[in-house]
Order: structure tokens, then C-alpha cells, then sequence
């Protein structure tokens, strides 16, 4: 199943617009996450307070998945998809997040693992804007602090 294969045109806008996140930077949602997540106050993190675009469901691409299976994924064709998704493949230390409305893509980013870590099972359906409620956890491994974030 591929819910974004038909924005091939809808992918080449938007390589140009200003809500991507296309270098190899931790995007603005990430950097949200993190900073809540670090809060020792903060006990849910819905994904809705942490954005400003239209979306209605997102999707988590794991660490070294290629640029060429994302833009697969949301229909980007050969030509258009270095535009898109501007990384070789995510880097160990992050996830691509992928946000659409609709049949329409509307912000990808990278997500630094160490602004938490999404338990999530892998879904191509992916998770609806209802469900992206989770439940902070911080875990110690070894000196550092792990930061998990769970479904409610």
C-alpha cells in the first residue's frame, strides 16, 4: 500500500516550499520534541501542540532506510526525489518523519533519536493525528538518559 504514490507533482512543489526540513538537520518538530522531552515536568507529548501544518497522519522511516524507498513511498519519481529527501539514507542517529493531509504530503523531516525514540511498531497505514499522543518515558543507559515515547 502506498498512500502518497499519486503526489508525484505535489512532491516537486514541495521541494520548494518552506515547511521541509531537506538538509541533514534536525527539523523544528524534533527540536520541539527534544525540548519537551527533556522536561522533567512534561508527561505527554501530542504531535498536534508540536506542529504548525495541516496533517492527519504521519509516518516513521527508520534509521538507514534509502532515500529512494521514501521517495517511493510518496510517489516522488527519479528526478525530483534528491529535491525531496536530501540525505542518502537516515542517518543512525535519526527517523524520517513524513506528515501528509489527506492524499497530499505536507512536511518531512529527521526526528535525533536523542529527542526520544517513537515505540512504535512499523505501519504502512501509519499513525492517524488521534493517535500521536504519547507518553513520555526517560530511561538511564549507562551516564546517558534515554528518552522513550510511547502510544497512549
Amino acid at each position: 500500500m502506498k498512500p502518497f504514490v499519486r503526489l508525484a507533482p505535489v512532491a516537486l512543489a514541495f521541494a520548494f516550499v518552506a515547511c521541509s526540513e531537506l538538509g541533514n538537520d534536525t527539523g523544528q518538530v524534533s527540536q520541539r520534541i527534544g525540548e519537551l522531552a527533556r522536561n522533567p515536568q512534561t508527561r505527554q507529548i501530542s504531535l498536534a501542540d508540536v506542529t504548525s501544518f495541516g496533517w492527519d497522519r504521519f509516518f516513521v522511516f527508520q534509521p538507514g532506510t534509502k532515500r529512494e524507498e521514501i521517495c517511493q513511498f510518496i510517489g516522488a519519481k527519479r528526478t525530483n526525489c534528491g529535491r525531496v529527501i536530501r540525505y542518502e539514507s537516515v542517518p543512525a542517529t535519526h527517523v524520517a518523519l513524513v506528515f501528509g493531509l489527506g492524499n497530499q504530503l505536507t512536511h518531512t523531516e529527521l526526528h535525533a533519536l536523542a529527542n526520544g525514540r517513537f515505540d512504535l511498531p512499523p505501519s504502512e497505514r501509519g499513525y492517524s493525528k488521534e493517535a500521536a499522543v504519547f507518553k513520555v518515558r526517560r530511561a538511564l543507559a549507562g551516564a546517558e538518559q534515554e528518552i522513550w515515547l510511547e502510544p497512549q
